[in-house]
């Protein structure tokens, strides 16, 4: 296991961050207000709720967006860009704050970055991704493998978990990120988003509810410029990973469970990196990610539809990557004269034909030299080479009838109830997201094995099936 040799300071930048998220009260000023105004502050899952006390703002103030303000406590002074009111009342206003900043922070120039952002939960780094051991400071030295490495476009970000093991305050442990190369706070956000992605399709955990954003001058990175706090796009835990290196997390029965013990394993470093990489530059399959993750949350009429949407769009990536080698007519040039003479032969029949139906056949000619729909669906499994199976191709084979609003049954299934279609629901749901995973990972360089669920939860669909737990790819 790769151990980092540098020693992580946190100390002095999580001591102010909790000092900043332990204020409570304090007073609000605007140049909309015509003076300051008591405010209350209370911790939210996502953004900061506040009560504002006044004498007369509901009489004098009837908009509900304000800008350019700030909250004094103390020697805290926190700049807030806009603050929205969603709820008056006699003598007070209610609303959330979605973001702040202390101190210079600058949103331009090119500096040194740190992401912190407050856990509450357990997270899977040991089971998903290949760890690193490193050392941190925050309030006592730790010692953890809670941690990766990550490398895309030349630079380096530290990935893990910081634990407050002296005071054991409540929602003070944070999940880190940051990295030793300066850079603009755009480019650090973005870079962040698409870890995070990665990190919670492969490891079920995506954590983005509040994030705090450090700046720093130097690489040491102790002293802090300034604080950026976003309300972020909201955490989702994740029943399915593509990936799982503990059978016994999934087969209960210890026998199966230890045939695949010293097979299964973790995303190595290069394949994390790979797939935050791919995230990153590639914004379709950055939007792939966040179905697989984000299905998770929606039902089962609605979760296959959109695995089917993901499959489609990973398709087309491929497709276009290898369309030169996949095209029926490989010289562009031959294509372009077989179009015209087929165009041609179309015109022959204008007076035969009527027009809707020319203009039909016409744009079937320009995509001749394509594949089906059908095929292009197909085509990731070829490339990459990942075994594909009869009930695989027939649960592919799904996508118009979701894509139309229809829920398919297999011929072999004859639903009499309700609860017997919502039984193939699942396990088409689960069905496709194998498909949908395997390959993501397998384009990524991943060649080992994943979770087939359909197996896993065959008693839960009632469609058994002579498959392994995991599938090789």
């Amino acid at each position: 296991m790769k151990k980092l040799d540098q020693m992580i300071e946190l100390s002095k930048s999580f001591e102010l961050l909790n000092e900043i998220r332990d204020m409570d009260n304090g007073l609000i000023t605007s140049k909309e207000f015509t003076s300051g105004y008591k405010i209350h502050l209370e911790p939210n899952k996502r953004g900061i709720k506040f009560t504002l006390f006044h004498d007369s703002l509901i009489f004098e103030h009837d908009k509900l967006e304000f800008r350019n303000l700030e909250i004094i406590q103390n020697d805290l002074n926190i700049k807030i860009p806009y603050l929205f009111l969603s709820e008056k009342t006699g003598g007070q206003v209610s609303g959330k704050i979605p973001a702040f900043e202390y101190g210079d922070f600058d949103k331009i120039n090119s500096t040194y970055h740190r992401l912190a952002l407050p856990l509450n939960q357990q997270l899977d780094f040991m089971f998903s991704v290949e760890n690193v051991l490193l050392d941190y400071y925050y309030e006592s030295g730790i010692h953890t493998r809670e941690a990766t490495e990550i490398k895309i476009e030349n630079h380096i970000f530290h990935f893990f978990v910081a634990k407050n093991k002296i005071k054991e305050i409540p929602n003070r442990d944070y999940l880190v990120l940051e990295s030793k190369t300066p850079m603009s706070y755009s480019e650090f956000s973005e870079f962040c988003f698409s870890i995070l992605v990665s990190f919670g399709f492969v490891s079920g955990d995506f954590i983005n509810d509040d994030g705090y954003f450090f700046q720093y001058e130097n690489s040491c990175m102790t002293e802090v410029v300034g604080i950026a706090y976003r309300q972020l796009r909201g955490s989702i835990k994740c029943q399915y990973v593509p990936i799982y290196s503990n059978p016994m997390g999934y087969i209960h029965d210890s026998k199966k469970a230890d045939l695949y013990r010293d097979k299964v394993r973790t995303l190595n470093l290069a394949e994390f990196s790979k797939l935050c990489q791919y995230c990153y530059s590639n914004d379709d399959i950055k939007s792939i990610l966040l179905l697989l993750i984000e299905v998770q949350t929606q039902t089962l009429v609605s979760g296959p539809g959109i695995l089917s949407i993901a499959l489609e769009t990973l398709a087309n990536v491929i497709y276009e990557e290898n369309e030169s080698t996949l095209a029926p007519v490989k010289s562009k040039s031959t294509s372009k004269k077989l179009r015209k003479e087929l165009l041609k032969t179309v015109d022959n029949f204008n007076s035969e034909i009527e027009e809707e139906g020319i203009k039909i056949l016409k744009s079937r000619i320009d995509q001749i030299n394509q594949r089906t729909n059908r095929e292009k669906l197909l085509i990731p499994f070829n490339i990459l080479e990942i075994p594909i199976f009869p009930v695989d191709v027939e649960a592919i084979e799904q996508r118009n009838a979701f894509l139309h609003g229809r829920t398919p049954m297999a011929q072999e299934v004859e639903p009499k109830s309700i609860n017997e279609a919502d039984k193939f629901r699942y396990y088409l749901y689960l069905k496709l997201y194998v498909l949908v995973s395997s390959v993501v990972m397998k384009y990524i360089g991943f060649d080992n094995l994943v979770v087939n669920y359909p197996k896993i939860y065959e008693n839960s669909t009632g469609i058994k099936l002579d498959e392994e737990y995991y599938r090789q790819i």
